[in-house]
């Protein structure tokens, strides 16, 4: 399981955070075994009980490992075999980290096979999803989708009547999540996949019933609050008004967005420790340069923790527009108010202060800057 962008879930490229000791967390206790071969891994583990994003490293030692650690609660994991910063790789096996003990076997495809109450109630909820999707692994159901493929002339109709057959992998799936939503109102995992399921643009008529459905305990958590704040900004759309905000640049100076009424502003949502977000940036420079000189500006507002982090990111991309952050990480009350679920991601403005689009990236920031600025 991986996701495109870096979640709340990525998400999910993490930062490096120093880990502050509290006898009062809870303990995950993560075995590996059967693993081919390799003398150290990283585990990425990002907490949904309070943001924080952490990489540990664990030596392997005939073919097993073992990493116990405190940590806020639930969290997205990842196991990778090479440095995620270093050594980017596809290598890597993710899955969702409870209190506990947690094993994975790596014999095959890597799975979690064993653990304690709360992992093994996760275990059930991906074996109902391995069942929903097990029609589609058919022989069958592949032979009719080669046929879809070569039918391009009747594609749609015959596309139309496969789905009604078989019903779509994604819409079974999310039935079985929604269920497990209504199901477990208590559980901690409830909320984070709700809040997957609800996506950059959550169906407000779907998501929030079963987030009201949920116990007030799972409403009041981080998690829970974020999602609420997700909703809430989910009404800003294209043709709204721009929200109003104050942060300090790098040096400290009050920033405001509405110092730059009259202009063209992207207020782009990014992180030093956000991969994709660094490989977009030469593509914001070269926007930057191009329209720099025409009414147009940049507002970065970086969802950093450590300060010098950020500040290096700055100058190592020689980005050099307005940089703004109140080093929140996800906690930012800018991106909470924008609904930014993953970064990167962008709101582009008119001189008036009114959303005109968003998340543009790519040609696409080009295509749109074109037509709006001459």
């Amino acid at each position: 399981m991986k996701f495109i962008y870096i979640f709340f879930i990525g998400m999910f490229i993490l930062p490096i955070l120093t880990r502050a000791q509290s006898s009062t967390l809870p303990t995950f206790e993560l075995e590996g075994k059967n693993i081919k071969d390799g003398k150290i891994l990283y585990v990425l583990h990002y907490s949904y009980a309070n943001g924080e994003q952490v990489i540990d490293s664990a030596e392997i030692n005939n073919g097993s490992f073992t990493l116990k650690r405190e940590f806020a609660g639930p969290a997205y994991a990842g196991v990778l075999f090479q440095h995620p910063f270093e050594n980017p790789s596809n290598n890597e096996f993710w899955f969702f980290l409870n209190p506990g003990k947690t094993v994975i076997d790596f014999s095959g495809e890597p799975k979690v096979v064993s653990g304690d109450k709360l992992t093994q109630t996760y275990m059930a909820y991906q074996n109902e999803i391995e069942k929903d999707i097990e029609a589609f692994k058919s022989p069958e159901y592949r032979k009719k989708m080669k046929e879809l493929d070569s039918l391009i002339a009747i594609a749609r109709d015959f596309e139309a009547e496969l789905y009604k057959t078989y019903g779509s992998p994604m819409s079974v799936s999310r039935q079985t999540t929604i269920d497990f939503i209504k199901n477990n109102p208590d559980n901690g995992l409830s909320i984070i996949f709700l809040e997957e399921l609800a996506g950059p643009e959550p169906e407000i008529e779907v998501i929030e019933p079963l987030f009201k459905g949920l116990s007030e305990n799972v409403q009041s958590s981080y998690l829970g609050k974020r999602l609420a704040s997700l909703l809430k900004g989910s009404g800003l759309v294209v043709g709204e008004k721009a929200i109003e905000f104050s942060l300090s640049n790098p040096e400290g100076k009050t920033v405001n967005l509405s110092d730059f009424r009259g202009k063209y502003v992207l207020i782009d949502f990014w992180a030093s420790w956000c991969v994709p977000c660094r490989a977009e940036n030469p593509n914001l420079i070269k926007a930057y340069e191009a329209y720099k000189s025409k009414n147009f500006e940049i507002i970065g507002v970086s969802l950093d923790n450590q300060k010098n982090d950020w500040v290096k990111a700055i100058e190592t991309d020689k980005i050099n527009w307005v940089h703004v952050s109140d080093l929140g990480g996800w906690n930012s009350a800018v991106a909470q108010d924008y609904g930014i679920r993953a970064i990167p991601d962008n709101v582009l403005i008119d001189p008036n202060g009114v959303i005109i689009a968003k998340n543009l990236r790519g040609e696409n920031l080009h295509t749109v800057l074109e037509k709006l600025i001459k």
